[in-house]
């Protein structure tokens, strides 16, 4: 007997939420019948190639119903109503139709800095620190762990290797080491699906950026600032017009897809959209900080699992932020959606003295784990307006990910979609914490 399918799975706005659609996934090789079946119950379907030459989606999807992602076998009914109840139900008892679900709200993982475990003393002065009587606890309680695992001659080395100058370089590059590499990113492409880019910042002039918007109801530009935050960890330049070099992959080809809205908040429609103009686009990677909270017990959502193999399969790796929803030690949430997915990689954030950061999650969910750490608190990059800013969250930790994930990827042809991933946890530096919190280890970049 067919599941029922509920007036909530097909995405009907309740009261004080915005009207959101439903989330079709096909069975392989099914999903062109699942659009005949879809058609024939009078919903006009648009497919995502009908926008591939435009600079963004419309809004309205020129008055389609249903936008199709023929790369993914995803559909997404912006337009339901109770005739998609009767078609799914069919479907589904067909095997047409695998999965529904309603679409979800997702949003940008990293804001100005107010989570500080521990003030950098540089060029750009120091930072501002936490409840005094937390930050004891905290560190006393790490301290303690360290020192069990390691032995005090261990702890000591750990300690010292802390210590950061940031007159040239952020602490970020100078711990991962891409300060010592000589890999530039030529060649390679990294997709950033964020808050959009402003390209006009002084530390971008000449770069080859490729922009869309995908966003519905916004403007073209980066107005919220944590799009280009992250497009500057990843890929910003060698030697910024001030401070210290922030950026990883200085000569890797840009695409900026504004995936998230003015307000750093998006759709399923909007990301998938944006994923699978990477693709297209040809790039090797996709940097993603964004999320949506999970629970303990949920399940990874297996439309992403299958477009993260997707993706892989066709040499492109997706790295998405792991969450910022614990507040440690007192709680540590699970994994966020999409990072979640098996097939994407899920990066959580630590301070400058390899410690996790107050809010990044942890795999509290089986199979859902964090695969990598990277710096993610007090993180120096740019901001629209030819600004720059320290951010905290797991959204900066992934696109030194994204930058570093680049540098392997021009080393070597050969590292590409899953080969790609095995390298990044190859060469990452093992950390004396659990796999919970920070995956196979600390982040570092290949010598050259």
């Amino acid at each position: 007997m067919a599941k029922r399918i509920s007036r909530r799975t097909i995405g009907q706005a309740t009261e004080g939420t915005p009207r959101l659609g439903t989330v079709l996934r096909f069975k392989p090789q099914a999903a062109r019948s699942g659009i005949k079946q879809l058609e024939g119950s009078g919903f006009r379907v648009a497919s995502s190639k009908d926008f591939r030459s435009a600079a963004s989606v419309p809004n309205d999807l020129d008055g389609a119903d249903v936008q199709y992602f023929e790369r993914f076998g995803i559909a997404i009914v912006r337009r339901d109503g109770e005739r998609l109840r009767p078609m799914v139900e069919k479907a589904m008892q067909q095997k047409v139709v695998s999965g529904v679900r309603r679409e979800r709200v997702y949003r940008a993982l990293g804001s100005p800095g107010t989570v500080r475990a521990e003030v950098l003393q540089g060029s750009l002065g120091s930072v501002a620190t936490l409840d005094p009587d937390y930050l004891r606890g905290y560190r006393d309680g790490t301290n303690e762990l360290i020192d069990r695992l390691l032995g005090r001659e261990g702890t000591e080395s750990l300690r010292a290797a802390a210590r950061f100058d940031e007159t040239t370089a952020t602490w970020g590059l100078e711990a991962t080491k891409v300060v010592g590499s000589s890999l530039t990113g030529a060649g390679i492409k990294v997709a950033v699906l964020d808050t959009g880019f402003d390209h006009n910042h002084q530390d971008f002039a000449g770069r080859a950026v490729t922009k869309k918007l995908f966003a519905s109801h916004s403007t073209e530009g980066d107005i919220h600032g944590h799009g280009t935050h992250c497009i500057g960890t990843a890929c910003g330049p060698l030697r910024p017009t001030s401070g210290p070099r922030y950026g990883i992959a200085y000569e890797a080809e840009i695409f900026a897809g504004k995936v998230l809205g003015d307000d750093g908040f998006g759709t399923d429609r909007s990301i998938i959209a944006g994923m699978e103009w990477a693709l297209d686009q040809g790039c090797q990677v996709i940097s993603m900080s964004l999320g949506a909270a999970t629970r303990l017990g949920d399940q990874p959502g297996e439309d992403y699992e299958q477009i993260g193999q997707v993706c892989l399969d066709a040499g492109t790796l997706v790295v998405a932020a792991a969450g910022n929803e614990s507040t440690r030690p007192q709680q540590i949430a699970p994994v966020g959606s999409p990072a979640n997915a098996t097939t994407f990689m899920a990066v959580g954030a630590v301070d400058s003295r390899f410690r996790p950061a107050s809010f990044s999650c942890g795999g509290m969910n089986p199979g859902q784990e964090v695969d990598i750490a990277a710096p993610g608190v007090a993180i120096l990059s740019s901001l629209p307006g030819d600004s720059y800013d320290r951010w905290d969250g797991t959204s900066m930790a992934t696109p030194h990910v994204a930058g570093v994930a680049a540098l392997i990827a021009q080393s070597n042809d050969s590292f590409r979609g899953w080969a790609l991933w095995a390298r990044l946890l190859q060469i990452s530096s093992r950390l004396p914490l659990p796999a919970r919190d920070v995956g196979k280890g600390f982040l570092q970049a290949p010598p050259s």
